[in-house]
């Protein structure tokens, strides 16, 4: 540990999410069954063609018919449970947005790197996916100079929280305002993935689709999943 950092207890963190509304949930129904509609339509048409041009002296087995028959509702049938999950997923995602507003004006750790030192205090943490035989912390400050680090050495797989008191390496208090963290973690010479956790207050709430539902919108700019969310206070 340098000068002014110091690990904290490890927080503990849960919450949940939400999502979108009843129109878009019933025009994605709507589309799906005019599709299986139309689906039907053509194979009645080939198949009444099928009937009427069939070779006299050699008609159409019924056991072929029956079989066809048995296709189409098998594909309709999937493209109507396709459809069904399309509209819970809709649901479900738009449940979850509405909840997810109760986060507004909250703070939460997320990834991220930038961070605010207020009063001389500050709080971040670090990730790691997978256990590291070294892991560095550096605290750089708006112009991109390192001004502390921390040699946290060897840590399993998990969450870091850390704190700093806003010294720097020689014991100067810097000022309060925006610095970054740039972390570095090996195993064996070959570098490990590592990443920051900082506090940032939630100012609104979105909901994304194509993103897998509600996203939060931080004050740091920086957007965010609810599932990527660390620790809520």
């Amino acid at each position: 540990m340098t000068n002014g950092i110091s690990i904290a207890n490890q927080p503990a963190a849960t919450t949940s999410a939400p999502t979108q509304s009843g129109q878009a949930v019933g025009s994605t129904g709507a589309a799906a069954t005019s599709a299986g509609s139309q689906i039907q339509d053509q194979f009645m048409k080939m198949l009444v063609a099928q009937i009427q041009y069939q070779d006299p002296t050699n008609p159409m087995d019924s056991a072929q018919m029956t079989s066809q028959l048995a296709q189409i509702n098998t594909v309709d049938g999937i493209n109507q449970l396709n459809s069904s999950m399309t509209a819970m997923t809709a649901s479900l995602q738009a449940s979850q947005t509405y909840q997810a507003a109760a986060l507004i004006g909250k703070t939460v750790m997320a990834p991220g790197s930038s961070f605010n030192l207020v009063n001389s205090q500050a709080s971040f943490g670090v990730q790691l996916p997978t256990g590291a035989s070294s892991v560095m912390v550096s605290i750089l400050n708006s112009s991109g100079q390192t001004v502390d680090s921390m040699n946290l050495g060897a840590q399993a797989a998990g969450i870091i929280p850390l704190q700093w008191n806003g010294q720097d390496s020689t014991g100067k208090v810097l000022a309060d305002g925006a610095y970054t963290l740039n972390i570095t973690a090996n195993t064996g010479g070959k570098p490990v993935s590592a990443n920051g956790l900082t506090y940032s207050t939630v100012n609104a709430v979105s909901n994304n689709l194509s993103a897998g539902g509600a996203q939060l919108v931080l004050g740091n700019n920086t957007t965010t999943s609810l599932a990527s969310v660390t620790q809520i206070k």
